[in-house]
């Protein structure tokens, strides 16, 4: 625990290489005016370290929460609600930071609702920090905040906090070795740190090679990046290895952006390639048949990026949006619910099916109602809202 006591940074200085976010987040700390700060980034960049530091050197209190770990909206209610309507007791202010809320449990959807809340009525600044700005769970909140991404060191910036780090703990490195240590940890502070205190037990750093290779998860947008520019199968092959996206949703996302960078009969062969791996994808959910798994792949990586033939993009500057047809159906879901539920209460009165109802009689419905409209609400037990649904 020496060595890692001694690397964590002490002073908002030795975050090297990212001076101008590091500002806004405190700018916005300084000039607090209402409202929450999201700070997203790669995994081990910094962003709950910062937080700390931040606090330190402006002497205020700082609550450390993580969201994952508060499952339902009452325990955010009851813990950050509170402590963002409180004075400190030890400073002359305070901090309230909720760490990967994109870590919260997909089944407690009012924890958003409950962090929004906190967001309107904190009377101190709130930070957020998630490592994924595209993940699900965020989405609701970047509509209510300031959001900010803390960059990963570069390998410079890397070899520059390994080396102070050696240097303060008087670890023996070898410079090769510790540029190869920089590299090789993919601007993951945190895992370059384990890495060094796992070698200052050998004697000091002389060698990468006894260190595994670290996996990092690409974000889908690196994921696309790849299969998009690149003409050679074997490498594009591998891009959805490292994700957190499951095929289906790798298709999706190459649905929508595939127009950003292909056009004409290399738009036309993309798509037919997208075709057959959504044909392998639903004979495996019909028929399990796993062993097609390695085809689907093929043709959303492979079977992409050979359809264009050469690297020339459509759109130097493209930004890769997520899929909006999962949107578009829930809009129509909502829009249908009520429609739905009146047909299940004509279908239970006139002893047929829903499908029959919604098919045969629904047609009809609004004709009927406003002849005898009270006498109908009172037969089917209509709710207000759903009577406001048929006279629209």
């Amino acid at each position: 625990m020496y060595l890692t006591n001694n690397c964590v940074p002490k002073k908002a200085d030795e975050f090297t290489g990212r001076g101008l976010e590091l500002k806004q987040i405190r700018d916005f700390v300084d000039n607090y005016k209402g409202g929450a700060m999201l700070v997203h980034g790669q995994t081990g960049c910094g962003k709950t370290s910062f937080a700390h530091v931040l606090a330190k050197e402006l002497e205020l209190e700082i609550l450390e929460l993580n969201a994952s770990d508060l499952r339902n909206k009452d325990a955010l209610l009851s813990i950050a609600k509170n402590a963002s309507l409180q004075m400190s007791l030890f400073a002359s202010g305070k901090i309230i930071l909720i760490d990967e809320i994109d870590g919260m449990s997909s089944k407690d959807r009012g924890a958003v609702s409950a962090i929004t809340e906190v967001i309107k009525e904190s009377k101190w600044p709130l930070i957020l920090t998630a490592n994924d700005l595209m993940n699900e769970r965020v989405q609701d909140l970047k509509k209510k905040c300031r959001f900010v991404e803390l960059p990963s060191p570069c390998s410079d910036d890397m070899y520059s906090i390994l080396s102070n780090a050696c240097s303060s703990n008087g670890i023996c490195y070898e410079e090769t070795a510790l540029r190869n240590l920089a590299r090789q940890s993919s601007g993951d502070v945190r895992a370059s740190m384990i890495d060094l205190f796992v070698a200052s037990f050998c004697g000091g750093l002389k060698s990468t090679s006894l260190l595994p290779d670290r996996l990092r998860a690409k974000h889908i947008e690196e994921s696309l990046a790849l299969v998009f520019n690149t003409t050679k199968a074997n490498i594009s092959l591998s891009a959805f290895d490292n994700t957190d996206k499951d095929l289906n949703d790798c298709l999706m996302w190459l649905e929508e952006n595939i127009p950003k960078e292909y056009s004409g009969m290399e738009m036309r062969n993309a798509y037919d390639a997208l075709s057959k791996a959504d044909v392998y994808l639903g004979r495996i959910r019909r028929r399990q048949h796993w062993r097609f798994l390695v085809y689907a792949n093929a043709m959303l990586t492979a079977g992409v990026s050979l359809s264009k033939s050469d690297l020339h993009r459509k759109q130097p500057d493209a930004r890769y949006a997520r899929n909006t047809r999962p949107l578009k159906y829930w809009i129509m879901n909502n829009r249908n619910a009520k429609k739905k539920a009146i047909a299940a209460k004509m279908s239970e009165k006139c002893h047929v099916s829903k499908r029959k109802a919604l098919k045969y009689f629904m047609p009809y419905f609004k004709i009927q109602y406003a002849g005898k409209p009270q006498h109908i609400a009172k037969e089917l037990m209509l709710e207000a809202e759903q009577e406001e649904w048929i006279t629209e």
